[in-house]
């Protein structure tokens, strides 16, 4: 089985590990849950959990809650016609193809700092989930958390943490690729004028 990398570990694992800590300081009487297995079966589980959930958790993310986030924020950074409409967000705009045409066309080593960046804005926004769904999963099994409710505000502070950091991956990847865009319009252009100048 391939080791989790850092990317992965923020994109599939963590967000689960963020979900029953949550789960486990707001309804303490959850650790029933798993009373009564030995120590070395209690940790083989909670790793197992903690993939499972993060893994569930941030695919439901990309697939359902963060298209919108992505289609609102793009058109702050990524979209020159603020007027157009907005359009279906589950549905890729052209601006949203291209950026991430670009990304995938840059080499290995300039590709790798922005899916770092993106793996960190998507646990931010994940972990907002995993806060919320263990207050959601607790509150029909063992009511309002009482004294220990304000856990769940922690989700507030995460995700707008998590909108933070994607509006400056979105505006930094677009400036960025204006830049190249530039730079190799220049170049090609200084081309052309020497090519015409040995040729005249």
């Amino acid at each position: 089985m391939k080791e989790l990398g850092l990317q992965e570990l923020l994109r599939y694992a963590l967000s689960g590990g963020v979900g029953i800590v949550a789960l486990r300081l707001m309804y303490p009487q959850s650790a029933c849950l798993i009373s009564g297995i030995d120590g070395a079966s209690q940790v083989t589980l909670l790793l197992g959990a903690i993939l499972v959930v993060g893994s569930l958790i941030y695919n439901l993310h990309r697939s359902v809650l963060f298209p919108p986030i992505f289609r609102w924020l793009g058109r702050k950074t990524l979209v020159n016609d603020k007027s157009a409409p907005i359009g279906n967000p589950w549905v890729p705009s052209p601006d949203e193809v291209a950026i991430d045409r670009w990304r995938w066309n840059l080499d290995i080593t300039f590709r790798h700092r922005w899916a770092e960046w993106g793996a960190q804005t998507h646990f931010l926004y994940c972990g907002t989930w995993a806060v919320l769904l263990a207050f959601l999963v607790g509150l029909p099994k063992w009511g309002w958390p009482h004294c220990r409710a304000w856990m769940s505000l922690a989700a507030v502070p995460l995700f707008v943490a998590g909108l933070v950091n994607n509006h400056r991956l979105l505006y930094s990847m677009n400036a960025e690729r204006a830049l190249r865009h530039a730079e190799e319009a220049g170049i090609a252009g200084r081309h052309d004028h020497s090519t015409q100048q040995s040729e005249g």
